[in-house]
Protein backbone atom coordinates (compact mmCIF):
# COMPACT_ATOMS: atom_id res chain seq x y z
CA UNK A 1 0.00 0.00 0.00
CA UNK A 2 1.38 3.40 -0.66
CA UNK A 3 1.55 6.10 1.58
CA UNK A 4 -0.10 8.77 0.97
CA UNK A 5 1.94 11.73 2.41
CA UNK A 6 4.43 10.27 -0.31
CA UNK A 7 4.38 10.21 -3.95
CA UNK A 8 5.78 8.11 -6.38
CA UNK A 9 8.09 8.36 -8.98
CA UNK A 10 5.82 7.14 -11.46
CA UNK A 11 2.82 9.88 -10.17
CA UNK A 12 5.68 12.43 -10.22
CA UNK A 13 6.70 12.13 -13.61
CA UNK A 14 3.13 12.45 -15.01
CA UNK A 15 2.42 15.55 -13.11
CA UNK A 16 5.51 17.05 -14.31
CA UNK A 17 4.70 15.84 -17.36
CA UNK A 18 1.02 17.75 -17.68
CA UNK A 19 2.24 20.65 -15.75
CA UNK A 20 4.83 20.66 -19.18
CA UNK A 21 1.91 20.28 -21.20
CA UNK A 22 -0.02 22.83 -19.64
CA UNK A 23 2.60 25.60 -19.72
CA UNK A 24 3.58 24.91 -23.38
CA UNK A 25 -0.07 24.92 -24.37
CA UNK A 26 -0.77 28.39 -22.44
CA UNK A 27 2.14 30.13 -23.67
CA UNK A 28 0.93 29.20 -27.29
CA UNK A 29 -2.61 30.97 -26.68
CA UNK A 30 -0.89 33.84 -25.07
CA UNK A 31 1.07 34.72 -28.24
CA UNK A 32 -0.10 37.68 -29.70
CA UNK A 33 -1.23 37.08 -33.75
CA UNK A 34 0.24 39.29 -36.27
CA UNK A 35 -1.59 42.87 -36.91
CA UNK A 36 -3.51 42.80 -39.81
CA UNK A 37 -1.79 44.81 -42.81
CA UNK A 38 -2.59 48.72 -42.63
CA UNK A 39 -5.91 49.85 -44.37
CA UNK A 40 -5.46 52.35 -46.88
CA UNK A 41 -7.31 56.11 -46.23
CA UNK A 42 -9.14 57.11 -48.31
CA UNK A 43 -8.52 60.04 -50.35
CA UNK A 44 -9.68 63.48 -48.74
CA UNK A 45 -12.84 64.55 -50.83
CA UNK A 46 -11.56 67.36 -53.09
CA UNK A 47 -12.76 70.79 -52.36
CA UNK A 48 -16.01 71.89 -53.83
CA UNK A 49 -15.36 74.47 -56.43
CA UNK A 50 -17.26 77.94 -56.26
CA UNK A 51 -20.54 78.49 -57.55
CA UNK A 52 -19.94 82.54 -58.23
CA UNK A 53 -16.58 84.01 -59.13
CA UNK A 54 -16.89 87.76 -57.73
CA UNK A 55 -14.62 89.54 -60.37
CA UNK A 56 -15.75 93.25 -58.60
CA UNK A 57 -18.17 94.39 -56.24
CA UNK A 58 -18.30 97.87 -54.39
CA UNK A 59 -20.55 100.94 -53.55
CA UNK A 60 -21.49 104.14 -56.28
CA UNK A 61 -22.08 107.55 -54.65
CA UNK A 62 -24.38 107.53 -51.84
CA UNK A 63 -26.93 104.83 -52.53
CA UNK A 64 -25.61 102.45 -55.17
CA UNK A 65 -24.31 98.86 -55.40
CA UNK A 66 -22.77 97.49 -58.21
CA UNK A 67 -21.18 93.67 -58.58
CA UNK A 68 -19.53 91.95 -61.59
CA UNK A 69 -19.48 87.76 -61.07
CA UNK A 70 -19.49 84.74 -63.30
CA UNK A 71 -22.04 81.77 -63.25
CA UNK A 72 -19.49 78.75 -61.90
CA UNK A 73 -22.22 76.37 -61.04
CA UNK A 74 -22.49 74.36 -64.04
CA UNK A 75 -26.03 75.03 -64.49
CA UNK A 76 -27.57 77.75 -66.31
CA UNK A 77 -28.99 80.63 -62.82
CA UNK A 78 -32.44 82.12 -63.63
CA UNK A 79 -32.10 84.46 -60.77
CA UNK A 80 -29.06 85.12 -58.58
CA UNK A 81 -29.80 87.36 -54.85
CA UNK A 82 -26.82 88.95 -53.42
CA UNK A 83 -27.06 89.03 -49.72
CA UNK A 84 -25.77 92.27 -48.92
CA UNK A 85 -24.47 94.73 -45.35
CA UNK A 86 -23.53 98.19 -45.95
CA UNK A 87 -21.21 100.60 -43.53
CA UNK A 88 -20.75 103.91 -43.36
CA UNK A 89 -16.80 104.94 -44.04
CA UNK A 90 -15.99 104.85 -40.30
CA UNK A 91 -17.28 101.14 -39.48
CA UNK A 92 -21.38 101.53 -38.82
CA UNK A 93 -24.21 100.01 -40.20
CA UNK A 94 -26.18 101.50 -42.84
CA UNK A 95 -29.66 99.94 -43.02
CA UNK A 96 -31.51 99.12 -46.64
CA UNK A 97 -33.52 102.48 -47.57
CA UNK A 98 -36.14 100.20 -49.02
CA UNK A 99 -37.14 97.63 -46.11
CA UNK A 100 -35.08 99.55 -43.15
CA UNK A 101 -33.46 96.14 -42.30
CA UNK A 102 -30.18 95.37 -42.27
CA UNK A 103 -29.68 93.29 -44.92
CA UNK A 104 -30.59 94.02 -48.52
CA UNK A 105 -31.16 91.55 -51.05
CA UNK A 106 -29.87 92.22 -54.44
CA UNK A 107 -31.71 90.55 -57.60
CA UNK A 108 -30.09 89.75 -61.09
CA UNK A 109 -32.30 88.10 -63.38
CA UNK A 110 -30.77 85.87 -65.98
CA UNK A 111 -30.74 83.39 -67.59
CA UNK A 112 -26.93 83.17 -67.08
CA UNK A 113 -25.02 80.24 -68.77
CA UNK A 114 -22.19 78.24 -66.98
CA UNK A 115 -19.22 80.71 -67.29
CA UNK A 116 -21.24 83.18 -68.21
CA UNK A 117 -20.18 86.60 -66.74
CA UNK A 118 -22.44 89.46 -65.90
CA UNK A 119 -20.45 92.72 -65.71
CA UNK A 120 -20.73 95.73 -63.77
CA UNK A 121 -24.71 95.45 -62.74
CA UNK A 122 -25.56 98.16 -60.82
CA UNK A 123 -28.65 98.73 -58.05
CA UNK A 124 -29.97 101.36 -57.56
CA UNK A 125 -31.15 103.38 -54.51
CA UNK A 126 -30.18 100.46 -52.20
CA UNK A 127 -29.13 102.65 -49.36
CA UNK A 128 -29.23 106.67 -48.62
CA UNK A 129 -26.26 107.60 -46.61
CA UNK A 130 -23.90 111.05 -47.43
CA UNK A 131 -21.20 108.73 -45.63
CA UNK A 132 -22.07 105.46 -47.63
CA UNK A 133 -18.32 103.85 -47.46
CA UNK A 134 -18.60 100.09 -48.73
CA UNK A 135 -20.73 96.88 -48.66
CA UNK A 136 -19.79 93.38 -47.80
CA UNK A 137 -21.71 90.64 -49.65
CA UNK A 138 -22.87 87.34 -47.09
CA UNK A 139 -24.22 85.69 -49.56
CA UNK A 140 -26.71 84.47 -52.45
CA UNK A 141 -29.32 82.43 -53.16
CA UNK A 142 -29.24 80.78 -56.79
CA UNK A 143 -32.36 79.80 -58.19
CA UNK A 144 -31.66 77.54 -61.41
CA UNK A 145 -33.39 77.33 -64.22
CA UNK A 146 -34.80 74.35 -63.25
CA UNK A 147 -36.64 76.10 -60.08
CA UNK A 148 -33.86 74.40 -57.81
CA UNK A 149 -32.72 76.78 -55.27
CA UNK A 150 -29.37 76.66 -53.09
CA UNK A 151 -27.57 79.25 -50.50
CA UNK A 152 -24.12 79.84 -50.44
CA UNK A 153 -21.79 82.12 -48.41
CA UNK A 154 -18.96 83.53 -49.13
CA UNK A 155 -16.69 80.32 -48.56
CA UNK A 156 -18.22 78.91 -51.70
CA UNK A 157 -17.66 81.87 -53.59
CA UNK A 158 -13.82 82.96 -55.20
CA UNK A 159 -13.91 86.43 -54.38
CA UNK A 160 -11.01 87.93 -57.17
CA UNK A 161 -9.19 90.55 -57.68
CA UNK A 162 -10.03 93.27 -54.84
CA UNK A 163 -13.09 92.26 -53.50
CA UNK A 164 -11.59 89.59 -51.05
CA UNK A 165 -9.81 92.35 -49.07
CA UNK A 166 -12.75 95.02 -49.85
CA UNK A 167 -15.54 92.09 -48.88
CA UNK A 168 -13.47 91.34 -45.37
CA UNK A 169 -12.28 94.85 -44.41
CA UNK A 170 -16.17 96.13 -44.70
CA UNK A 171 -17.61 97.36 -41.53
CA UNK A 172 -14.26 97.17 -39.71
CA UNK A 173 -13.82 100.65 -37.60
CA UNK A 174 -12.48 103.33 -39.64
CA UNK A 175 -11.26 101.11 -42.33
CA UNK A 176 -11.16 102.70 -45.40
CA UNK A 177 -11.13 100.40 -48.71
CA UNK A 178 -10.02 101.02 -52.17
CA UNK A 179 -13.34 101.85 -53.75
CA UNK A 180 -13.00 104.73 -51.28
Amino acid sequence: MLNQGQSTGRFSTLRLGSLLAMSVLLAACAQKQPAPPPVAKPAPKPEPKPVLLISDHHTRGSSDASISFTNNTGQTLQYVMFKTSAFTREGKPVNSKKSGRRNAWLRVAGPFAPGQSVGDKVWQKVWRHPNLGCFKIEGAELIFADQSVEYHTTDRFAMLNQSAMRNASCGGKGVRTAAQ
